[in-house]
């Protein structure tokens, strides 16, 4: 009888876990370090902009000089651009390994969700525990509102607006309006 969800680990593939937290190579340890860097102590609101914008920078993440608000953000993806003259609200978080583009004059709402990576499921209803990583691109000048979600892989055109808690799963086309769970353009 098969079931819906993850499966259990073999005892294969929890022999090839690799090396322990205390034995990772210098690579990791510095990895680790811009992990620390991408969440909360770089985003803390006790921070003055130009300082968490230059804490992010260290850490790896691509952030125009008039990049504002970045409080209390989690940047869980390594791969992200930020555009001059955009505002990231409280609360933002930017996920997984697939990269995050994001334009010129973008305004986020607050946490706003950016997903890049899915696990995909088989045919017999499994999860794979590996996810599949994806690219989400944000044109110049678009609004997302507050809790918007927007799924891996998608595109969104210059100049669009998504609505509050939209969950946007496909592409959107520049200059429309999108609302709704999925996303619909009403405009």
């Amino acid at each position: 009888m098969a079931t819906l969800g993850m499966r259990p680990l073999t005892e294969a593939e929890l022999a090839q876990r690799g090396p322990g937290a205390l034995r990772a190579s210098a690579y990791h340890a510095v990895d680790v370090l811009r992990w620390l860097a991408r969440v909360s102590p770089a985003t803390s609101f006790l921070l003055p902009v130009s300082a968490r914008r230059g804490l992010l920078r260290l850490a790896g993440i691509q952030i125009g000089a008039q990049v504002t608000g970045l409080k209390q953000c989690g940047f869980q993806a390594k791969r992200v651009s930020i555009g001059d003259g955009s505002f990231v609200n409280a609360g933002c978080w930017f996920e997984g390994a697939g990269r995050i583009d994001i334009g010129r004059d973008v305004f986020l709402g607050p946490q706003v969700m950016i997903l890049t990576s899915v696990h995909e499921i088989d045919e017999s209803g499994q999860v794979d525990r590996m996810p599949v990583a994806g690219r989400v691109c944000i044109g110049d000048r678009c609004w997302l509102g507050a809790r918007a979600m927007i799924m891996p892989g998608v595109t969104i055109g210059e100049g669009t607006i998504i609505g509050a808690g939209a969950v946007v799963t496909k592409d959107c086309e520049p200059g429309a309006v999108y609302v709704g769970v999925p996303a619909r353009r009403i405009r």
